[in-house]
């Protein structure tokens, strides 16, 4: 494993600090990140702004530093300097200690059962990516479709979000060689975790097993079991373990749920970052990487759907096979049935 600084100034400046100071202002889930970026992986989230002209300007904020909602606000506030922007937040409480620890135990006594591969996937893929790939397709909807969509989605008793993991289910089946079709769905967990700084990561994460054949109200029934399981919080206190363990033990502990799971942990993450309004026409993606290969995002700019799915350089397919993953989902949510 390629060396990682052992410490930031940030860090530096933070140890004379007491331990609930020092809590909240580390972002201890981004050093995870950098563990995954000094094996050799490019961990910039794609985000792109789309003009009138169809063009899309590409930004690539770290996973070291912010999460999805994080680094999406970031780059808003940046780009629309004065207006104030703020990182959506819960409206809950944070779990017990207790109650954590034992979401945690009960994810780690599942039985690590790796992931379908791709059609292509290598196995052995340790390509050097310094910076994005170029796999992957967008879908831009209008406004009355979009409001097709989410009226579609609540005749069949589901969310939107519940309507896009099913057809994607779908839409990528022909794709995936055997085996789980496990996907990884951050949540946002603001709200109950304040750090200092809003944008850094404060995301735990759903794991998802979604078959084909699965109904819309299967899929939104295991997102909504996976939520009383406490998955979020589990992986969220998992993730926070850096606090403990330290740079070398992430590291191993990193190299160790990998080769529990061959490297296949999921078949890749699908990221919704809700409504936004007067904020210009945006897609979004979550990070991909050897472990995570397909990331699929999707975010509604006033009141207009858009979707991205990418692919990791390690599944060796033929140019644009992602379009023909988009063009299958998106005429899937668009139909009648």
């Amino acid at each position: 494993m390629t060396a990682i600084a052992a410490r930031t100034p940030e860090f530096e400046a933070s140890i004379a600090e007491p331990p609930r100071a020092l809590t909240r202002r580390i972002d201890w889930t981004g050093l995870w990140f950098r563990i995954v970026e000094s094996e050799g992986e490019f961990i910039g989230m794609r985000g792109g702004q789309r003009a009138e002209d169809g063009r899309i300007d590409w930004v690539f904020p770290s996973h070291a530093e912010y999460d999805g909602l994080g680094g999406f606000v970031h780059v808003l506030r940046k780009a629309h300097v004065g207006r104030e922007f703020k990182v959506p937040a819960r409206q809950s409480r944070m779990p017990s200690l207790g109650k954590r620890l034992g979401a945690v135990i009960q994810m780690c006594l599942r039985t690590p059962t790796p992931a379908a591969a791709w059609r292509g996937y290598d196995a052995n893929w340790t390509g050097y990516r310094t910076k994005a790939g170029n796999e992957f397709a967008t879908q831009f909807f209008g406004a009355a479709t979009t409001r097709r969509m989410e009226a579609k989605a609540r005749a069949q008793g589901v969310s939107l979000n519940g309507l896009l993991m099913h057809t994607l289910a779908v839409a990528t089946e022909p794709e995936l060689e055997a085996g789980p079709r496990i996907w990884m769905m951050p949540v946002n967990l603001r709200g109950p975790v304040q750090l200092d700084r809003d944008t850094a990561n404060q995301s735990g994460y759903l794991q998802l097993e979604i078959s084909a054949d699965a109904t819309p109200g299967c899929v939104q029934e295991q997102i909504k079991l996976a939520l009383r399981r406490r998955d979020h919080w589990a992986s969220w206190t998992f993730l926070n373990l850096s606090q403990i363990i330290g740079l070398s033990g992430i590291g191993q502990v990193f190299k160790l749920q990998m080769a529990r799971f061959q490297n296949r942990p999921f078949v890749g993450s699908f990221s919704n970052l809700g409504a936004w309004k007067g904020v210009g026409q945006w897609c979004v993606c979550p990070l991909v990487t050897k472990t995570s290969p397909v990331g699929v995002g999707a975010i509604v700019c006033d009141g207009r759907l858009a979707l991205i799915v990418e692919a990791h350089a390690s599944i060796k397919r033929e140019a644009g096979w992602t379009q023909t993953v988009m063009d299958r989902w998106a005429a899937l949510l668009q139909s009648k049935d």
